[in-house]
């Protein structure tokens, strides 16, 4: 609309010069001897306007002289006229010889009476303002003879015909398009010397036409004429030269840069600088097929200099498929609509004038398609870019698929990579990978743990003697170097496939199994080595625990049942004797040994229940103040036999609790137990009860405190654990390792938390917390 618009206001100024004209013209006719003159400098003026030079931002001509010369023969009414004349001519010729139906199209509807309007006032405008200058500065027309006054007026007069000329043809140039007027102005130093200095000839053309008559100027124009086409010529060929030397730059350049990157986004952007610094792109994409999914991509697709994103297509019929199937190159201008029709292509997006696209062939195999559009010039590309666009299309096509095949191959070791990572982050085997020198090629995160050596620095290691007080690798993994080659050498040798050893590793010393085996490639060669190393201190932790069981349980059971056989044994002879007092007392102890056995029996099986869930919690009110005081008072007979002071400290307020009372009494029984067991004659044990306010319902804290010797912080852990005994400290007497581990399942099913806090030397304070209810 911008557009039409513009060269409507052209074509009505052309109409508006053309009216003051006639006008003018009606209001002082010329006399009848200007019209052989008039007509002769018309055909001057049109011969050097049709035979214009080419450069860069439009064309140069003689026209500026002609006209000039013109002017100061019949005045500037008359040269209005052949000006109007000549426009008229150049518009009819220029679309005579447009050497496209899109340029014949480009050229079609207002456009060429708007160009046909906008000449007219370029050239009537300057002429006249130039007019009024020099007649103001005592210029005379017709121009008789020069002197000095003269002199200032001509000159003036070609200063303003200039200036007037290109600010309109600047105003122009930059509507039409952006950055025109920079290309302009970058030319406006040529368009003066071919324009402006010809222009000091005009007053000698005119000179020669009223002083040496008609033949003599005859021969002049014949001269201008003759030199008018041998420069037109002369530019043209110059032209397509300059053209040819920057598409062969260009070409070696694309060679160049294409060859120098295997990205494939890098290429295709090398693609689309290269071309668009050949041929105008208002908009150029890049299509490439997926043979996996017949689907067409576009990965670069450049708007008005602007990136663009367009979807991809499957089973499409537009014209970048068509270019596809044929593998031609195809070059469309004018009504493109109609010959999409004629080749049974569907339109897709926005109609353009001008479109060029040529296929990506590599072999026989089509890769994709270059193509390039214009939606305001029909005649934006010619058969001369379609040529330069195939032949770079071909050098594409290598650099496209060597791209492929290189993104193919990191992808598929990116992925290989990605994956050998994966495995030896998520695994909890360490793992170290060695080259034949014995240099660190791999490790993971595990092994790195497990030695407290960082990744990073496990790969300065080497595998040799300490050297400087640094450790060698062999230090590291409690492998002598030495003993590594010998292994290495006997492997190698087929006397073993590999070497196990467990080995104390890292400063938390971890019982690890540690294997060599070697890497072999595909052709069977060893090329390097590998260690696993298995964390085996849980599994060597495990066989040791059930050593510890099975011996206890051996000697615990041993000793009851020993004595129920030695009393069994004497109460047969008490019987035989008829002592019916020893038979009794045999009889007690014999019971006493039994219910012992009994009794670690059924701690192990509640405590298996309690650690499946299957233990039914009877859970009732409990008073903890008085099922504290039944304890004390159940154990203060044994405390008092050995001197030690049991005091009770029960804060008022202790809330009830909902719990189980038999497995309670028996978490009490066992701590006040121990805490009698391991204190010394003389000490002191204290039980504690107090509100628990950590909750959001006030609960119990119970706490047994007592003056023994104290638990190290390592053996935390140990002592809720079965079978489990601190053996740095001893009691009156054995206990079975059950008692702490049945507590604390006893208080976990009732939601609670029962822990110590305890230092060496200064006794053991057992605390656990019964929740309260809501």
């Amino acid at each position: 609309m911008r557009k039409r618009l513009r060269y409507g206001l052209y074509t009505l100024s052309g109409i508006v010069s053309i009216a003051l004209l006639t006008a003018t013209t009606r209001a002082a006719a010329p006399p009848v001897e200007q019209l052989l003159p008039t007509f002769l400098f018309y055909c001057l003026t049109a011969f050097t306007m049709a035979f214009s030079i080419p450069l860069a931002g439009g064309s140069v001509s003689l026209m500026p002289m002609a006209l000039a010369a013109t002017y100061f023969v019949v005045g500037a009414p008359m040269t209005g006229w052949v000006i109007v004349v000549s426009a008229i001519t150049h518009a009819i010729l220029r679309l005579r010889n447009a050497e496209s139906a899109g340029a014949r199209q480009a050229l079609t509807g207002i456009v060429l009476p708007g160009l046909t309007g906008f000449n007219i006032l370029m050239h009537t405008a300057a002429i006249s303002i130039g007019d009024i200058v020099f007649r103001a500065l005592g210029g005379k027309v017709p121009l008789d003879t020069v002197d000095g006054t003269q002199i200032i007026a001509l000159i003036t007069f070609g200063v303003i015909y200039i200036v007037v000329n290109y600010v309109l043809a600047g105003v122009h140039l930059a509507q039409k398009e952006l950055g025109g007027i920079a290309t302009f102005l970058r030319s406006v130093p040529n368009l003066i010397f071919f324009e402006g200095g010809p222009m000091v000839f005009a007053p000698m053309t005119a000179a020669i036409y009223t002083h040496l008559g008609l033949t003599y100027f005859l021969f002049y124009a014949l001269s201008l004429a003759i030199s008018s086409l041998i420069a037109h010529h002369l530019g043209m060929t110059t032209r397509r030269l300059e053209r040819r030397v920057k598409e062969l730059d260009t070409l070696q350049a694309v060679g160049k840069t294409l060859s120098a990157s295997l990205e494939i986004e890098t290429v295709l952007w090398d693609i689309y600088t290269e071309v668009t610094k050949l041929m105008p792109a208002q908009v150029f994409y890049v299509a490439l097929y997926e043979a996996d999914s017949a689907e067409v991509t576009f990965p670069l697709v450049i708007e008005h200099g602007q990136r663009a994103h367009w979807p991809s297509v499957k089973g499409g019929r537009g014209l970048t498929e068509y270019v596809l199937q044929t593998q031609h190159p195809l070059l469309l201008n004018g009504k493109i609509n109609i010959q999409l029709e004629r080749l049974g292509v569907e339109p897709r997006g926005k109609e353009a004038a001008c479109w060029l696209g040529t296929p990506l062939i590599a072999g026989n195999e089509s890769l994709g398609v270059i193509a390039l559009q214009s939606y305001e010039s029909p005649d934006a590309y010619d058969p001369s870019h379609q040529e330069i666009l195939t032949t770079i299309a071909v050098q594409a096509a290598v650099a496209i698929q060597n791209a492929r095949l290189y993104a193919r191959t990191d992808e598929a070791l990116a992925r290989r990579v990605q994956e050998l990572d994966s495995i030896l982050r998520t695994t909890s085997n360490g793992i170290l990978l060695l080259d034949l020198n014995g240099n660190v090629m791999a490790v993971n995160r595990a092994l790195a743990g497990l030695l407290d050596v960082s990744e990073p620095d496990l790969f300065h290691y080497r595998f040799r003697e300490p050297h400087n007080g640094e450790p060698g690798l062999g230090s590291l993994l409690d492998y002598p170097p030495a003993q590594f080659h010998r292994d290495g050498a006997a492997i190698l040798a087929g006397e073993m496939t590999q070497r196990q050893d467990l080995v104390v590793l890292g400063p938390h010393r971890k019982h690890t199994e540690r294997t060599l085996t070697p890497v072999r490639d595909d052709t069977g060669l060893v090329t390097g080595w590998l260690f696993i190393f298995r964390d085996m201190t849980e599994e060597v932790e495990l066989a040791r625990l059930k050593n510890d069981t099975t011996n206890m349980l051996v000697h615990d059971l041993r000793s009851p049942l020993t004595l129920v056989s030695a009393s069994l044994d004497l109460m047969e002879e008490a019987f035989a004797t008829q002592n019916a007092e020893q038979f009794h007392k045999l009889a007690w102890v014999a019971k006493q040994g039994s219910d012992r056995i009994l009794s670690m029996i059924n701690q192990l099986l509640e405590i298996s229940r309690l650690e499946s869930g299957q233990m039914p919690v009877e859970y009732e009110w409990v008073d903890i103040a008085a099922l504290i005081n039944e304890t004390i008072a159940r154990f203060a007979p044994l405390a008092t036999s050995v001197q030690i002071g049991l005091t009770v400290d029960i804060v008022d307020g202790i809330p009830k609790v909902l719990a189980d009372p038999h497995l309670i009494r028996r978490v009490l029984n066992n701590l006040l137990d121990n805490a009698i067991k391991f204190t010394p004659n003389g000490g002191q044990v204290t039980i504690r009860a107090r509100r628990d306010l950590s909750q959001d319902t006030p609960g119990a804290r119970i706490s047994i405190s007592d003056t023994g010797p104290g638990i190290a912080p390592e053996d935390y852990k140990r002592l809720f654990t079965k079978f489990q005994q601190v053996t740095a400290i001893r009691g009156r007497r054995r206990g079975t390792g059950l008692g702490l581990a049945f507590c604390k399942l006893a208080v976990e099913a009732h939601a609670g938390q029962i822990w110590v806090e305890s230092a060496p030397g200064a006794g053991s304070t057992f605390v656990f917390i019964l929740p309260g209810v809501a």
